[in-house]
C-alpha cells in the first residue's frame, strides 16, 4: 500500500509559493488575504470576542507561519506534517498550537489559547507551490475528535478535487 507521508515542501529549505484554493475564493495574488479570512471564519464563535489588538496579533501569527512556509522554513511535525497518509491526495497540515482567543460567558471574559490547522496539498504537477484548501479550529474537548478531524480533511479533499481541472488557478 502506498503511503503519502513525505516531508512537506514547506520544510524543505527552498522557496515555494502559496496559493489559496478553498473558501473564500480568490484570484491569484489575494491568496494570503483569503486564507486569513478563512482563518477568522474558522475562529468565529458566538461567544468569541476580538479586540483590535488581539485580532491583529492572531492575524500576524497566522500570516507569519504561512510566510515562513513559503521560505521552506517550517519544522517537520512541529509546524507541518502529512495527514491521512493512507489516502490520496497527499495532504499536509500547517499547525498553530497557541492562538490566543477570548470568550465571553455570562459577561465574564476568559482568555485561553486554541489550536488551528490549515490543510494544504502539494501537487506533483506544481512543484514550486503549496495550495491551501481549508482552515479549522481543532477542538480537543470532544469524544469524536478523530471523526471531526476526518470531516475537516474531507472538506480539503473536495477543494483539491475541484481545483484539478483548473490547476487551482495556477498558470501552467
Amino acid at each position: 500500500m502506498t503511503k503519502f507521508d513525505e516531508s512537506s515542501r514547506c520544510s524543505g529549505g527552498r522557496r515555494v509559493y502559496f496559493r489559496w484554493y478553498g473558501f473564500p475564493t480568490c484570484a491569484v495574488g489575494g491568496d494570503l488575504e483569503a486564507a486569513t479570512e478563512a482563518f477568522f471564519i474558522a475562529l468565529a464563535a458566538p461567544d468569541r470576542v476580538w479586540s483590535p489588538h488581539s485580532k491583529a496579533m492572531a492575524k500576524m501569527e497566522f500570516q507569519r507561519r504561512l510566510q515562513k512556509a513559503e521560505l521552506g522554513k517550517l519544522r517537520p511535525v512541529t509546524d507541518v506534517k502529512p495527514i491521512d497518509v493512507d489516502n490520496p491526495p497527499p495532504l499536509y497540515e500547517i499547525r498553530w498550537q497557541t492562538i490566543a482567543v477570548t470568550t465571553r460567558t455570562d459577561g465574564v471574559l476568559n482568555h485561553r489559547s486554541t489550536i488551528v490547522r490549515l490543510y494544504h496539498s502539494e501537487p506533483a504537477s506544481h512543484p514550486a507551490h503549496f495550495i491551501g484548501h481549508h482552515v479549522h479550529e481543532k477542538v480537543l474537548a470532544t469524544d469524536h475528535i478523530y471523526r471531526a478531524q476526518d470531516e475537516e480533511i474531507q472538506i480539503s479533499k473536495r477543494f483539491f478535487d475541484a481545483g484539478v481541472p483548473s490547476s487551482w488557478g495556477i498558470a501552467t
